[in-house]
Parts: structure tokens; C-alpha cells; sequence
């Protein structure tokens, strides 16, 4: 099969390369470039071992029939039908798989890092991947672009599942203006009916977000806090902040536009050994929650291939670029230069 295979940072060749059959593999339809295979790309990953094939927002077609476990006890899916993947490959025996997280296995390991992904012809699904309900059925009315996104999705409902409830008349604040951000804003805006604004960087993901509906959006300056304590009303501030950029900058901003009794969520990774000073009782006496998400589960890709399903949130906004896969440097380039939302590579 044709793969794109990941040997070292800026080293990444499209080329033939052993079919390694399995009981589960898919033919790949749409594969969706994120910052984090940008940044694999461009400087390796402590959890990833080269030679490696990259990718973990994927859709793709079973090509034999199984039986997918989960919370509903097995489900038969027949070869052919179109699935979206939950990357994640949990040890199945830690407690935290016991309680299903399975995206806080104290083991864990990922489709497209530690094990082979989505930036290829086939990829194989190991057996946890089965045993969780890691396989979610797409609808006919999505395309593979939609469904190749679906993962994305799943992990903001993750993060906005942990800041509900919305109190009325709350304010939210999405630091980041990238895809997850926007993902983000839609949630926030259709779920919660909430006021939204953005604060972001690069004009025309700041122009996106206005066309969808955005409350405000701000450029990133010295003058931003105070704009943001405008918009949220009497200067009170935030009643939510969620911090979708890696930029370190954006923890600070998140603690001077929040509002008392309020949460903040560290949505993206920061750069590692990033640490933060933190004035204890600035959060003790304003009462302030702060917490952080990580990936998702296969019920919550479940959730977002419902709603996605529904046209509660338009995945089709998010795509901005496709590619084929010989031109997956393009695609990474793309991403990490923040030309346009996600790259998804569709042809293979």
C-alpha cells in the first residue's frame, strides 16, 4: 500500500510499503492533518517512534465483518460500512480503563503515534480499539471530510461537557482561533446558547469566526484584557475561558478575564515543561475552577457523530484545504503556517 512514513523530524516519505494484515483494517477515506502531526513532523514526539505512519483523525470503510464492543455489549458491523476512529488504545486493565476513561490509561497508546495511522492506503485497528467501541458508525449525510473530523469533535465536547452548566447570563471566552477553537465556539453557541468571543491572531480565522456567529472577536494585543472585560459586561469578566491555543501567553490572559466563580480550561498542550505561577488565593477567594481535557472516549465520539449528524455543528466550516497524499508535506505546511482551518488528505 501507499503510505506517507515518518523517520525522523522533517523526514517523511510517501512510498510503498508492506500491507501487515489483521482481523480489522479500513480502507482509509479522509485522514485530517493536526497541529500535532505538524509539530511530530517538524521535531519528533517523545511518544513517537520512528519509522512511523502518522494520523489519527481518520474515516475509512471495514473491510470484513466484526463485532464491536463497548457500553451497548457488541454491535456487528459488515464490511464496507463506513466508521470514524477513536485513536485511542488503552491497556484495558489499569483503573481508570475499568471506569472507562480510557483516554487517561496510565498505558496508553495511539493510533498514528504509537501505533500506525491514518496518513496512509489501509490502517490496521488493534483489538482494544475493538473491545472499547472505538469504531462509530458515520451517517450517509456526512462526508469523509466531516468524518475525518468527527474525532476533533469529540475531544471539544470533552472539554464542553466539563465546563457545564453555563451559568445564565455567562459570558465565554475561547482563547485560540484555530480549528478546536472554532469547534468550541459552535458548541458553546448552539448547546448553550452562550455570548462567545474569540481572541485570536491570524485575520482570516478571526474573519471565520465572525461568520460563525462569534459575539466578538479581538486581535491579541496589550489591549486585549480590557476589551474582553467590556464585552463580558460591567468588566466583570468570563464566566468560562477556554484556552484552545499551545501559546503560553494565553494562561496569563486567562486569568485576567475571568470572572468570580468561574472556569478555565486548558484545552490545548503546552510546550513541555511549560509551568505557570499561579496566585493561590486569587483563585481561592474568587472561587475560580481550573481544569484541563485530554482526547476523548468512544462514547463521546459516539455524541459528536450525532450532532455533527444533525447539523447541530457544521464540520464542514472546519475544512479548509485537501490534499492527496503524495502532497502531504504541502498539508503540513498548511498547518503549521495556519493557512486556512484543517487540511485533510482525501485522495490516496
Amino acid at each position: 500500500m501507499l503510505a506517507a512514513v515518518f523517520h525522523a523530524p522533517n523526514n517523511i516519505i510517501v512510498k510503498q510499503v508492506p500491507i501487515t494484515r489483521r482481523q480489522v483494517m479500513l480502507k482509509v477515506s479522509a485522514c485530517a492533518v493536526c497541529g500535532y502531526d505538524a509539530r511530530v513532523f517538524r521535531n519528533g514526539h517523545r511518544k513517537v517512534r520512528p519509522p512511523v505512519i502518522l494520523g489519527h483523525e481518520l474515516c475509512g470503510e471495514i473491510q470484513n465483518d466484526i463485532i464491536v464492543g463497548g457500553d451497548g455489549g457488541g454491535m456487528t458491523m459488515n464490511a464496507g460500512s463506513r466508521v470514524a476512529v477513536c485513536p485511542l488504545i488503552p491497556c484495558l486493565h489499569c483503573h481508570y480503563c475499568k471506569i472507562g476513561d480510557y483516554n487517561l490509561c496510565i498505558n496508553l497508546k495511539e493510533i498514528g503515534s504509537s501505533s500506525d495511522g491514518g496518513f496512509a492506503q489501509y490502517v490496521t485497528i488493534p483489538e482494544q480499539v475493538i473491545r472499547i467501541g472505538g469504531l462509530v458508525p458515520v451517517p450517509d449525510n456526512l462526508t469523509d471530510e466531516e468524518a475525518a473530523l468527527l474525532e476533533p469533535l469529540a475531544c471539544c465536547l470533552n472539554s464542553f461537557s466539563r465546563m457545564l452548566p453555563v451559568a445564565k447570563e455567562s459570558s465565554i471566552v475561547i482563547i485560540g482561533d484555530g480549528p478546536m477553537g472554532l469547534i468550541h465556539l459552535q458548541l458553546f453557541k448552539r448547546l448553550s446558547h452562550s455570548r462567545v468571543a474569540i481572541v485570536g491572531k491570524i485575520p482570516l480565522r478571526m474573519e471565520k469566526a465572525r461568520a460563525m456567529d462569534a459575539d466578538a472577536v479581538f486581535a491579541y494585543s496589550r489591549e486585549t484584557v480590557a476589551e474582553v472585560l467590556d464585552f463580558t459586561g460591567d468588566s466583570c469578566g468570563a464566566g468560562v475561558v477556554v484556552i484552545a491555543t499551545s501559546n503560553p501567553v494565553a494562561f496569563e490572559l486567562a486569568t485576567k478575564v475571568s470572572a468570580r466563580n468561574s472556569k478555565i480550561n486548558a484545552f490545548a498542550g503546552m510546550p513541555s515543561g511549560q509551568t505557570f505561577l499561579l496566585d493561590a488565593n486569587w483563585m481561592h477567594y474568587n472561587q475560580i475552577s481550573i481544569t484541563g481535557t485530554f482526547s476523548s472516549t468512544p462514547k463521546l465520539l459516539g455524541e459528536a457523530t450525532r450532532i455533527a449528524a444533525e447539523k447541530t455543528i457544521d464540520l464542514s466550516a472546519i475544512v479548509s484545504h485537501k490534499f492527496s497524499l503524495a502532497e502531504i508535506e504541502k498539508a503540513i505546511d498548511v498547518t503549521e503556517k495556519y493557512h486556512g482551518l484543517r487540511a485533510v488528505i482525501n485522495k490516496f
